[in-house]
This record gives C-alpha cells, structure tokens and sequence, in this order.
C-alpha cells in the first residue's frame, strides 16, 4: 500500500524487495564481513540497481507480484526504458533508488558508512495483535522453505536472525508462540530503532490509512519530491478507510492470513475480539510477551478508537 503510493512521485525509481541488501546490512550488523569491504559491496550493489533501474533490467514484470512494473503509475515510462540505449543512462537522469526491506532496524547502521549517498528512511509499523495472523503463517518458512530469504541461525538453521535473548524458548515453542515471541521481540528492537533514530519517518498504520493526508505531506518533505495527486491510487488501497481491516483482498494476502482480520465489528469491539482469540491461542508466557509489546506500541502511538 505504502510502497504503491511512493512509486508515483515521478523522482521516485521502481520500487524493489531488495533479499541482497537486507543480507548484507545483517551480516555487517552482526559483523561477519569486515566493514570496509562490506561497504564496498553495498555501494557496488547500490550503483548496480541504479544503473539497471534507468534501461529497465531486472525491473519486475510479474503482473501479479506486489512490485510489479504493471502496478505502478509510470509502467508506460518503465516499459520504454526497455528500448533505449544505455548510452541514455547519464547520471543527471538518476532516479531516487527506492529499496523495500524487512525488520533491519539497527541494521541499517551501516548505511551511513557510505560515502556520496543519501537515505530517507521509511518505517512502517503496526500494532502487535494485528500482525498475530501474518507471522503464524510466516515463521515456519524460516530456514525450511526455498522461497523465504530471511537470515537464519543456529543449527539446525531455524531460527530468524533476529531473535536474539529467546532462541531456545523459540525453537521449543508452537507455532503460535513463535509467531508471538517474534513480535515481541522486533517490538522492542523498533521501540529502541525509532528513540535512536531521529531522521526516521515513522509511519504507524492503524492512524495513517485512516487520515493518511499528513503522513503524505511529511513524507514529500522528508523525500525532496513533487507534491501531487494520488487520488486514484489511494482509491486502489481504500485510503482513506472508516474501517483499518478495510484493505484490497489479494490473493498474496490471504497467503499471509489477511482474511482472518474483519471489519465487521467496531473497531474496539474489534480489538477486544482479536485480543481475546490471541490470547486463547498461545501460551501465557508468549501472551504477557505480546501484550507488553502491544502496550509499548500504544503508549508510543495511542489507540485509534
């Protein structure tokens, strides 16, 4: 949603899920690779995407993914890179680099270590309890699917790179409290990432697809870009909503569990109701975990009912 309306600033390049990137900045973050030459990967990397983002290689033309070129308001500028000459890929033509990423937070640090280069940093966040669904479907990906790319350790390699103080509680917990001590665990890291961090965007979901006008606002400060309309695109992502739960029904979603949240109920009936079903799902220690994650987030951003 977030990702769809960045892409229509004309300065903005092709949105891209960038797995090499996140890798890298993990394995810098954890120091397995020496910072200089890490850096250096980086900005290898980096100048690579760009240089493939203005003749349009390795653009993503699957119709149906989420960063699909298809999806995008500057398809038709994109689909003409294709017959252009690279000779056309001058540096005053460079588009602004967008890279989409995943639970790097502090990670990112290594960033600032390259030189000649800028970083706006967009965070998305959302309130624990309705993140519940989506990682019950997800952490038993980690380390035993060939399409999930997230960093494991451990051995066998299992466990997600970022749980750092439960790893044996994790691996010896179901399903449902791994998809629990995981959210809790990230919450505390981006409770830190976002005091830490006073140059980041923090976008907090609940309040934005709700009145999303001033969240758009500081994000154009933020990035250097034109205003402009984005009323058709925010028609597609039901923005602004009456109701959080109110969001496009695709196929990848309903992968992720997205169906199970409704807006059916009110929204504190609707809380009240997810809460409850969570807590009857999980053990007590993985619920006191979530709950002080959930309470933590409140406390930051309030309620939006």
């Amino acid at each position: 949603m977030l990702m769809r309306l960045i892409d229509c600033y004309p300065e903005i390049a092709a949105p891209r899920f960038d797995y090499q990137l996140e890798q890298l900045c993990i394995a810098l973050a954890a120091d397995k690779i020496e910072r200089d030459a890490g850096t250096q990967l980086l900005q290898l990397l980096m100048d690579q995407r760009q240089y493939d983002s203005k003749i349009a290689r390795e653009v993503n033309f699957r119709p149906r993914d989420l960063s699909s070129v298809f999806k995008s308001a500057k398809k038709y500028q994109y689909l003409a890179r294709l017959f252009k000459s690279d000779q056309f890929a001058k540096p005053e033509d460079d588009d602004k680099s967008f890279f989409v990423v995943h639970q790097l937070l502090f990670a990112t640090k290594c960033l600032s270590f390259i030189s000649g280069r800028e970083f706006v940093k967009i965070l998305a966040v959302r309130h624990p309890f309705y993140l519940f669904d989506h990682w019950v479907s997800y952490v038993g990906l980690h380390g035993n699917n060939p399409k999930d790319f997230t960093v494991t350790v451990g051995k066998p390699y299992t466990t997600p790179w970022f749980i750092k103080e439960n790893r044996e509680v994790y691996l010896d917990s179901s399903v449902e409290d791994r998809a629990a001590i995981a959210i809790a665990e990230l919450s505390k890291q981006q409770e830190k990432y976002i005091g830490a961090d006073k140059t980041l965007l923090v976008v907090d979901f609940e309040k934005f697809v709700l009145e999303p006008k001033a969240y758009l606002s500081n994000l154009e400060r933020k990035m250097s870009v034109s205003s402009l309309s984005l009323r058709t695109v925010m028609k597609k992502e039901h923005l602004p909503r009456v109701h959080i739960n109110d969001s496009k029904q695709l196929r990848i979603y309903h992968r992720y569990n997205s169906h199970y949240l409704t807006d059916k109920l009110n929204h504190k009936d609707d809380y009240i109701y997810l809460r409850k079903r969570i807590s009857e799902s999980v053990s007590s220690r993985a619920f006191r975990m979530l709950q002080t994650a959930a309470s933590s987030y409140e406390d930051r951003f309030g309620l939006w009912f």
